[in-house]
């Protein structure tokens, strides 16, 4: 959800979620974003706000664009359920495995999901050695370590 408070545009807190059980959240994107691309979601003066995984922040939630979205503007971003072809470092990972956040990257936690720090999602195909994956994502803020 989208509104206007003065001149400003501020997102909502709120989730969105689809018949199929794909959970969004509206943010402000600090920087242009890319298509299927992690990035954090926190929370800012203008409500969920998209930085990079770069910037690390203790505690947040990890979502990726359906579609490139310029700086500035109010992003519709998936943060659960499946997302094909989620853009990541080179990983052979899995059926059932967790995703987690390992030093700003996207890294196998080598193990199931058990929502330990970190972990915000499950590989949903095996892949050796691919930098697009298809994740099952936990739509939960999760507490980064690193």
């Amino acid at each position: 959800m989208i509104f206007s408070k003065d001149a400003d545009t501020y997102a909502s807190f709120e989730k969105i979620y689809d018949a199929d059980g794909t959970v969004w959240i509206d943010a402000v994107a600090a920087n242009a974003l890319v298509a299927k691309t992690p990035y954090f979601i926190i929370g800012d003066e203008f409500g969920p706000k998209a930085i990079s995984l770069s910037d690390i922040t203790p505690y947040c939630y990890i979502g990726f664009p359906a579609k490139a979205w310029d700086s500035g503007g109010v992003a519709r971003i998936q943060i659960g359920g499946l997302i094909e072809d989620a853009v990541t470092p080179e990983l052979s990972i899995a059926i059932g495995h967790a995703v987690k956040l390992d030093g700003g990257a996207i890294a196998d936690a080598d193990a199931d999901y058990t929502g330990t720090a970190g972990q915000f999602g499950v590989c949903a195909t095996a892949s050796t050695t691919s930098t697009t994956q298809d994740l099952m994502l936990v739509p939960e803020r999760i507490l980064c370590t690193t």
